[in-house]
């Protein structure tokens, strides 16, 4: 360690020191020869610095953990529905193409009642077809015979009409409403009688008429009751003693308030003019069936009556037998009993190979019609309930009118009178493909023995199948398309 001497002070400046001091003052010379012989004067000891306080050390607080949301459950997912689509496919609707008549005419005759015939010759053997009461077709004088009252006119190649026979030839206006409407549906208004004490009268009944009813006195010939199933086709409605009445397309006359209208079944079948893919099942019970999980058979939605959908397999189970198939991609399961199942048929060897035909299977009622081998129609039928089961076999269509009068008696239902059933077509002697509009109960037998079709699919039969109805006429008696109808059971 290198020390150093302090230099002397000078007396001035140490006087000048003492004067300004603190304590007693000092001469100079003392207070030389005192700092000589104290030597140095020690410096003061440094001041302690007290430590600053240690600081706690900061306490960070631990974030509290995230919490997570509950995750929200999956939504169940929607049920699976089938149902009738709720517009009507086009083909439904399309124009029914007429023969037309080539046979030169010169003058027009008018039918003058309803179902007015037309014959084969004009010795009135055998029936051609009719003319609906108010139509106007083309003709050609004959003249007279014995077979006729009046005079005979020729309307087509093989066809001829007496004027005492339902026609005349001078034609008047027709009524409104008269004509069938071809190109609906149904040709014709339609309504069930619902009094089975209702009167159906030949002509608009009197108050004085009314009064001997309701006094228990019968009319013959002016008034029938209608104590049994009667459906009629309305040609207009006008007032009358008592309230309002319908007049039918036979020129009769019922109470409105004693009937009430008919729409018809909205069901329709299956067309693909391509080719249908069958096995095609039908859904026939009244309320519907469920619809189940393919897997686990827990029941995943619901399938409305007349629902179809193709099905790729059958199968047992301890629920019972059911028909498998893939909607929406999802794998599914009908119970079998709920509905009907159309199937691909070869044709039979009578029917020639291409022509087209229709086959009725009573098993499942239903009818699929085919061009060839190909199935391009398929719906639901209703045939023969138990007693007037419907024939099986091969025909073909010998009558087709677009509409015609059904009556008979039933001996456990009494009387049924069914006015203007539409699209009909003969097949074997009384027995029948035909539009049914007053029941929806199609898949299942109920009929007296002819095949009841719902009124959209009669109408497309009609239009698809032959013969031909010639333009102005209502119907024809003529060998047309082939019908085989199948009973496996039984």
């Amino acid at each position: 360690m290198i020390l150093r001497r302090t230099p002397r002070l000078r007396a001035p400046f140490v006087l000048l020191m003492a004067a300004l001091g603190c304590g007693p003052a000092l001469n100079s010379t003392e207070t030389v020869a005192r700092a000589e012989a104290q030597g140095p004067e020690p410096s003061a000891p440094p001041a302690e610095v007290e430590p600053a306080p240690e600081r706690a050390p900061e306490v960070v607080p631990e974030p509290e953990p995230e919490v997570q949301p509950e995750p929200e459950p999956e939504p169940e997912p929607e049920p699976l529905t089938l149902a009738l689509p709720s517009e009507r496919p086009a083909w439904a609707d399309a124009a029914i193409e007429f023969e037309t008549n080539d046979f030169q005419t010169d003058r027009r005759v008018q039918a003058r009642r309803p179902r007015a015939p037309i014959f084969t010759a004009t010795d009135r053997r055998l029936g051609r077809g009719i003319v609906h009461d108010g139509s106007v077709i083309g003709a050609r004088l004959v003249g007279r015979n014995e077979h006729c009252g009046g005079t005979w006119y020729q309307v087509a190649s093989r066809g001829y009409i007496c004027t005492t026979w339902g026609f005349r030839d001078s034609p008047q206006a027709a009524r409104e409403g008269l004509a069938p409407n071809v190109n609906a549906m149904l040709p014709f208004s339609y309504a069930a009688v619902t009094n089975r004490e209702a009167y159906r009268f030949e002509q608009m009944p009197s108050e004085s008429e009314l009064e001997n009813l309701e006094s228990g006195r019968q009319l013959p010939g002016l008034a029938t009751q209608l104590n049994g199933d009667y459906f009629i086709a309305i040609e207009s409605s006008e007032d009358g003693p008592g309230g309002s009445y319908h007049r039918t397309i036979d020129g009769r006359y019922v109470s409105a308030g004693a009937t009430e209208p008919i729409e018809g079944s909205p069901l329709f079948g299956e067309y693909n003019p391509e080719g249908l893919n069958l096995p095609l099942a039908f859904v026939h019970a009244p309320d519907g069936t469920a619809l189940l999980d393919g897997e686990t058979l827990e029941e995943i939605g619901s399938a409305a009556k007349y629902a179809r959908f193709e099905i790729s397999g059958e199968r047992d189970t301890e629920q019972g037998e059911l028909v498998n198939a893939t909607v929406d991609g999802q794998t599914i399961s009908v119970a079998r009993e709920n509905v009907r199942i159309a199937r691909l048929r070869a044709p039979h060897g009578d029917i020639r190979s291409g022509r087209r035909w229709v086959h009725v299977d009573l098993d499942q009622q239903v009818l699929v019609a085919y061009e060839g081998t190909t199935p391009v129609f398929a719906t639901l039928i209703a045939s023969g309930k138990e007693g007037y089961d419907t024939p099986a076999g091969v025909f073909r269509v010998r009558h087709k009118y677009i509409s015609i009068t059904m009556s008979g008696e039933d001996p456990v239902e009494g009387i049924y009178d069914v006015a203007e059933v539409p699209w009909t077509q003969y097949y074997h002697g009384s027995y029948a493909l035909h539009g049914a509009y007053w029941h929806d109960a199609f898949g299942n037998v109920r009929s007296h023995g002819c095949t009841n079709i719902a009124p959209t699919d009669a109408r497309f039969l009609f239009r698809w199948t032959t013969p031909q109805v010639p333009e102005g006429w209502h119907g024809v008696r003529d060998e047309g398309t082939w019908v085989w109808l199948t009973r496996e059971s039984g």
